[in-house]
Formats: structure tokens, sequence, C-alpha cells
């Protein structure tokens, strides 16, 4: 009985490794689609640091440059929702060299929708003195669903490409052997690095288009990438 199964098992084994064997040599294509999309960003992610200011005898809380920010945002006619805590709680630094131990201080995130509302932002941090603030993120509230548009596009450019080429040699696409995105992630450029930090006065975003004059600040287009690998079995027309 056991040598039954073990032949049975053999005779399948040869039988699959047969087939793969007949697929591989089966004659193919290989090709490579791309696809891109240029989009302007729609989402400036400003991070902001409120850190208490000792001004002589006169203190300034985190809380009430808070508050101070907030009345700000709401004349600028920038939604109070649009921004956000980093964390759930403030940070606490503690100084030694103070009366009071500890020097209350807050991260926040701010969502910008354009470059004007960025350069008014600044502006206004500028003016309420606020401790630190830098652009650590542009990008577009719709970038998952370019990707998978690119991603479908891209398989759609290699296939095309195989019609062409092997309608010229009077052949025809067969299914797929392989298909693979030859980068995981689907290339995201920005074209531009803006985790740097910006200075209150004069906002510099690195490699973004800057204009001349009064330390605007001008973001150039997000380009998204998707390029893939596809294999296909040849078959005669």
């Amino acid at each position: 009985m056991r040598i039954k199964k073990t032949m049975i098992a053999l005779a399948v084994c040869f039988t699959t490794f047969s087939n793969a064997q007949t697929i591989v040599n089966q004659p193919f294509i290989e090709v490579n689609g791309q696809s891109e999309m240029i989009v302007m960003p729609d989402q400036i992610i400003v991070s902001i640091v409120l850190k208490e200011k000792d001004k002589g005898k006169k203190v300034t809380t985190a809380d009430q440059q808070l508050e101070s920010l907030k009345t700000e945002l709401t004349r600028l006619n920038i939604p109070i929702s649009n921004l956000s805590l980093t964390h759930s709680n403030a940070d606490y630094i503690r100084v030694k060299f103070r009366k009071r131990d500890l020097v209350n201080k807050a991260n926040y995130n701010l969502i910008l929708n354009n470059a004007k509302e960025v350069n008014e932002v600044f502006e206004m941090l500028d003016i309420i003195d606020v401790y630190k603030a830098s652009i650590s993120e542009v990008t577009h509230s719709k970038v998952v669903e370019f990707k998978k548009e690119m991603r479908i596009s891209a398989i759609k450019a290699a296939r095309d490409k195989a019609d062409y080429l092997l309608n010229e040699l009077d052949a025809k696409r067969g299914l797929p052997l392989i298909v693979r995105e030859e980068n995981p992630n689907t290339h995201y450029n920005t074209s531009n690095n803006y985790r740097a930090n910006v200075g209150l006065k004069s906002p510099i975003v690195i490699h973004s288009k800057v204009s001349s004059s009064g330390g605007q600040i001008g973001f150039r287009k997000i380009k998204i990438i998707a390029q893939v690998y596809v294999k296909f079995l040849i078959k005669e027309k």
C-alpha cells in the first residue's frame, strides 16, 4: 500500500514538473510599463512648537500661546480643526537654573492647503513669536488613490507594448507568467526636500520654487511614478 501511494505521489510530481517545464519552454516576451502623474500638493503639514517664554517678570505659557495661535488662525480663515497635538500630552522640560522646575512645551501639526496659506501662517508665527516651526511634509490628500491609478496604467502600458511588438511578429499575447512592480512602494517623487527647518522671518524650502522677494514659498508639483515588469506567453495568431 505504501509503495502504491509513493508511486502515485511520484506520478503527480512528475506531471506537475512536466507541465511547468512545458510552460517555461514556451516562447515569451518581457516588457516594462511605466505611468506617471503630476499633481499640485494640497496638503502642507507645518510642525509648530510652543514653548513657555519668560521675559523679565512676564511669563507666557504654551497654553497662552496656543490661544493666540487659534485667534490668528481664525483671522486667516484657517479652520482650528486643522491644528492637532502631535502627542497626547504636552512635553515638559526641566530647567535647573530657574526658580520653577518645569517649563511646558507642546508640539502641534497644522494642515494647510496651498502656498498662500503657508506664507500667511509663517508671517503670523513670526509676529506671535512661537518657539519653532518647520514644514514637515508636503503631499496630496488623494496620493494613495493616485498610486493605484498609476499602477494600473503601468500594467496597461506593458500590455499595449507587448501587443504592438508581437503584432509585427505575426503573433499575439498570451497569459502573463510574471507581473512585478519594479519599485514595491511605487516611486513617489516630490523632487523637493521639504523636511528642512524653515526660518520664520525668511521661510525657504530646499529645492522648491521660491520667489525672489518677500521670502515667499512656492511648491513644485508632485510626480507619482509606477513601473512594472511583465512576462507574457506568446501565442500564434
